[in-house]
């Protein structure tokens, strides 16, 4: 852990935040996956730390242990609401901009996240850039799934990357190619990233070989991104 990152307990908020070593005005909200702020999700912020964004991580299950179990980690999950997703990412948006005096925030989503930053994005006038890396958009929608995540793509006004990878169990080709289409009819940018052999999940996952393969170009790009939206 870098001497700038910190777990963060306070006035409602719960995750993890890393800063770059010199200021910066521009920050990123991470939305992790089902496992919540893990070692991945942590690196994954000091790297962008590293770039030279403030990167803060939304622990969505609010201080409970870190579970490596997949099974405990969907029933948290289908525990969670869209709209509480709203509430405590604007939460997060509005202390990067008032406590770290952040003027361009922008947010980044792996699996589950990568869901919920499409809706964040959509709803938030102020996000100025929405990555996703392979979002969870089930078909049917879950019981706990009030929103479209689709649908609602059509409501984001900022640039949009979109990391789909070939084997994803989660969401179907078809409901790629309709976020696709979406996006592409707004006014925005779309950068769509496109990895046939890799897996969902697949920055988080070293087998098969094709997972870290993907990776070593994928995670460059969304950071690379990132910072040009934010700068």
């Amino acid at each position: 852990m870098s001497p700038k990152s910190q777990d963060v307990k306070q006035s409602g908020l719960f995750g993890f935040l890393a800063q770059p070593d010199a200021p910066t005005k521009s920050g990123v909200v991470i939305l992790p996956t089902i496992f919540g702020v893990n070692a991945f999700v942590r690196g994954y912020a000091e790297t962008l730390a590293r770039a030279g964004l403030a990167a803060a991580v939304w622990d969505h299950y609010e201080g409970l242990p870190l579970t490596t179990d997949y099974e405990e980690s969907k029933a948290r999950a289908r525990k969670l609401s869209d709209p509480g997703m709203h509430a405590k990412v604007k939460k997060w948006i509005d202390y990067m901009m008032s406590e770290l005096a952040l003027n361009s925030v922008g947010v980044l989503g792996f699996c589950l996240g990568g869901r919920y930053v499409l809706l964040a994005a959509a709803q938030d006038k102020r996000v100025k850039a929405c990555a996703a890396a392979y979002p969870s958009i089930e078909n049917p929608r879950l019981p706990n799934q009030e929103q479209d995540a689709v649908a609602l793509a059509a409501d984001i006004r900022c640039p949009v990357h979109v990391v789909q990878p070939g084997h994803d169990h989660v969401a179907s080709v078809e409901t790629y190619a309709a976020l696709r289409e979406t996006l592409q009819k707004r006014a925005a940018p779309t950068v769509w990233q496109y990895y046939p052999d890799a897996e969902h999940g697949f920055m988080h996952r070293k087998e098969p070989a094709a997972n870290p393969a993907a990776s070593v170009i994928a995670s460059p790009q969304l950071v690379a991104f990132l910072k040009a939206c934010l700068s």
